[in-house]
């Protein structure tokens, strides 16, 4: 399969402490990695250092379809297709829920108006956000539905890449199925995904490789099944007694 994101020596040093260290991957196109690790290890780092949103690397580099990202801003990476979410509800919370869209998209995209929302409207439909929460003030929005607006917001800017920031965290069973099979469902219409995640049923459920972070370094990658069998993965979620 075809790269589309190469990851080289990636390094994130704050003072002595490196959050991120020498970290080295490739992402095939169409494909789910999921990317897991205890709390600290450098996940949303590594994140932050590919779209350069808030901050980029110290050292090393990120290609994008062949061509070097580590140099751009972060709303150039995002012209290009890499489109991210946080962990944490982003949402403009004194904003309607439409206008969290419409502006992204007039960010990215450069779209305004007609065009703009009908692309709002698509991506709202295509992730099950409900037409008639659009005007209503994201702050009032249960963490749900603020999941579903960053969702939609996302997909909204056609990212090539989309990496996802524990999509599921906050939420319960039935809300972790929505995730996972919005996920799928993207997935299955061509989008390559990056996917961050504390629920490890839903990780290995929905990935096509994982890749295992500890201390912002790899400690394990491969198919699901056989990276949780990891000695190494399983000390660093259960600890040595495990």
């Amino acid at each position: 399969m075809a790269v589309i994101l190469k990851v080289d020596g990636l390094t994130k040093a704050f003072g002595a402490l490196k959050a991120v260290n020498n970290m080295s991957f490739t992402v095939n196109r169409g494909e789910i990695l999921g990317i897991a690790g205890p709390n600290g290890s450098g996940k949303s780092t590594l994140f932050n250092l590919i779209s350069r949103i808030p901050f980029g690397a110290t050292s090393g580099a990120v290609q994008f379809e062949g061509m070097p990202i580590h140099g751009l801003s972060d709303t150039a990476i995002a012209r290009m297709g890499v489109i991210r979410t946080f962990q944490r509800e982003a949402v403009f919370a004194s904003m309607s829920c439409v206008d969290n869209i419409l502006v992204a998209l007039e960010q990215t995209l450069g779209v305004r108006g007609r065009e703009a929302e009908r692309l709002a409207d698509e991506a709202s439909e295509r992730v099950g956000f409900p037409r008639n929460f659009h005007n209503m003030q994201a702050a009032s929005m249960p963490v749900f539905y603020q999941k579903q607006l960053m969702m939609a917001t996302a997909v909204a800017q056609r990212p090539k890449i989309l990496m996802l920031d524990e999509p599921a965290s906050s939420l319960v069973e039935h809300e972790v199925d929505w995730v996972r099979d919005t996920i799928t469902s993207l997935n299955a219409d061509g989008m390559t995904i990056l996917l961050i995640e504390h629920v490890l049923p839903l990780l290995m459920t929905v990935s096509t490789r994982m890749l295992v972070m500890e201390q912002g370094e790899i400690i394990a990658q491969g198919h699901p099944g056989e990276v949780t069998r990891d000695p190494r993965v399983i000390e660093a979620y259960l600890g040595s007694a495990a």
